[in-house]
């Protein structure tokens, strides 16, 4: 008999001895270890050791051959972990036990799915709003919270932002009645956690909208159905048309248009109004590269009073409605699964210290553990995971689409920048200066052309960094989606084309066909999105035959 099966021998002895059917059940796990532990407590009452132990003690020595020296020490690890707890006590110290905080890891939360939900949509139309009613009728604020809000809005002569005040939270957003940085909360349903991410409406601040947009599984593009406040976002240079853009270069595959103030006097839960804005978004996100029927659904809600939100709008108040509520629309909606199992990839998009350096983002890409020893790129610094947070939750794992704070040892938070990732060591994300890309050109500044020397700011996950059209390589074909054979000097607005950009900055970057939210951006120059690209490689993979 060999030793492998020499060992698998004595663990079939021994779990028959225990009465387990197993024999992997009788490794020295948690259940094993209490049920040894009340072995020991018996064996410490009586002052001796139990004669059926004494058996099965002796039956495990007949199950070796003296003569095996792996025998007596697997023989001797058995003993000493049946008997472990008795000594520990009886010398005074405390036993060996799993401490319940320890054991509250993922495995709670991996009970229910996760989704990143972005609110986006013009100013004013009710977003923060939507969000804090979401948050009370879901519990996550209390009733004496909403009423030191409505207190601080009406000293304020702005009654109707109390709500809003739950998602912006700091003086500058309050005073203005405007949203200026992502806001971030939680809440759950039965079946799905959340993390709300609202983002700003105004045009000033559509930089923070990307970052926003960039962490979210789901879009509720918020909608006023106010008279003249739908037309105002809807008309060129309003926010609804470039959030809805923005929102499908950055990822969010799936739509929630929310028609929002439907009980404001304009309205009046009038369907004419809703069926009017419907009949003019519908061909918009149709030409934005939506599916209407598979990934985009509307429904009409209150925000400010919560009607339609949590639970279906009564008949009495909106007899022509027979859709889900929002929570209801929220649940149902499927996305692709993520794999856990690839090579590890998270943006950080916001750093600070805190017992150590502490990093936050979302992982796009495989898994992590504490203890895992990953490099925070592009710098290739080394570090150790110490610990995992999920909301408010320490964790031991987690897994792609969670929303993290890691804290880190081996790096300062000063070396660390917004735009770097934590990449695995094995496969670390390609750090580069310039890639090739294939770019649509939405509206460029002033009926402008495109050509080489072009500057613009690049949005790529977490990264806003300056950058320029070095070269540009060819043209697509409208109709075969094909590269053209004639070489190009320029282009102009609605032009698809490949070009080679550069930065000044080592950045992060993936192939769009690999990792598509590390691959896709926006160019953006004025405070205008000009364009939306996705990479296609690197300099030192691509070919130049692609143009031929």
């Amino acid at each position: 008999m060999d030793i492998e099966e020499e060992i698998r021998s004595l663990q079939l002895d021994s779990a028959e001895d225990n009465g387990v059917v197993n024999p992997d059940a009788a490794q020295p796990e948690v259940e094993n270890s209490n049920k040894m532990e009340e072995d020991s407590k018996e064996e410490v009452h009586a002052h001796s050791v139990k004669p059926e132990v004494v058996e099965q003690k002796g039956s495990l020595e007949a199950s070796f051959s003296p003569a095996s020296p792996i025998s007596f020490l697997i023989k001797f690890k058995y003993i000493f972990f049946l008997d472990v707890n008795f000594w520990l006590e009886y010398a005074g110290k405390e036993k060996i036990n799993v401490d319940p905080e320890e054991e509250h890891d993922e495995m709670e939360l991996d009970k229910k799915r996760h989704l990143n939900v972005v609110f986006i949509g013009h100013v004013d139309a009710g977003k923060s709003t939507t969000g804090g009613q979401i948050l009370f009728l879901s519990g996550q604020v209390d009733d004496r919270t909403i009423q030191k809000y409505e207190k601080e809005a009406k000293e304020k002569s702005r009654e109707s932002w109390y709500m809003a005040y739950i998602m912006d939270t700091n003086e500058e957003e309050r005073v203005k009645g405007k949203t200026v940085e992502v806001g971030r909360a939680h809440f759950e349903t039965e079946s799905s956690r959340f993390t709300i991410l609202d983002a700003p409406g105004h045009k000033s601040y559509v930089p923070n909208m990307i970052s926003g947009a960039s962490q979210a599984d789901v879009g509720v593009l918020v909608i006023s159905a106010r008279k003249g406040e739908f037309e105002t976002g809807y008309e060129r240079g309003g926010q609804t048309r470039e959030h809805v853009q923005l929102a499908k270069t950055l990822g969010v595959s799936k739509l929630l248009v929310v028609v929002n103030k439907m009980d404001d006097p304009t309205v009046n839960w009038a369907k004419e109004r809703y069926d009017e804005i419907g009949s003019k978004m519908v061909p918009f996100l149709k030409t934005s590269g939506y599916n209407v029927k598979k990934d985009v659904q509307f429904l009409p809600i209150s925000g400010l009073v919560g009607t339609n939100i949590k639970n279906r709008v009564d008949k009495t108040v909106c007899s022509w409605w027979d859709g889900p509520c929002l929570f209801e629309a929220l649940d149902a909606i499927e996305i692709p699964l993520r794999d856990p199992k690839g090579p590890f990839r998270m943006p950080i998009i916001d750093k600070f210290k805190d017992m150590g350096t502490v990093v936050m983002g979302k992982v796009e890409s495989g898994s992590v553990r504490e203890g895992d020893s990953l490099f925070v790129m592009p710098n290739k610094v080394p570090v150790k995971v110490v610990a995992i947070f999920i909301d408010e939750d320490r964790v031991k794992r987690a897994g792609p689409g969670e929303n993290l704070r890691v804290r880190l040892s081996g790096i300062e938070e000063e070396d660390i920048l917004s735009g770097f990732v934590l990449a695995s060591v094995a496969n670390p994300i390609p750090a580069v200066t310039d890639f090739f890309a294939q770019l649509q050109i939405l509206e460029l500044l002033d009926n402008a052309i495109l050509t080489a020397g072009y500057k613009a700011v690049l949005h790529i996950h977490s990264i806003v960094e300056e950058c320029e059209i070095i070269e540009l390589i060819s043209q697509m074909d409208p109709k075969t989606k094909k590269p053209m054979k004639k070489h190009i000097r320029f282009v102009k607005n609605g032009a698809v084309v490949v070009c080679k950009i550069q930065v000044n900055n080592l950045i992060c970057v993936e192939k769009f066909s690999d990792f598509p939210q590390l691959g896709r951006f926006t160019l953006r120059t004025e405070g205008k999105t000009i364009a939306v690209g996705k990479v296609i490689d690197p300099p030192s993979t691509y070919s130049r035959k692609l143009s031929s």
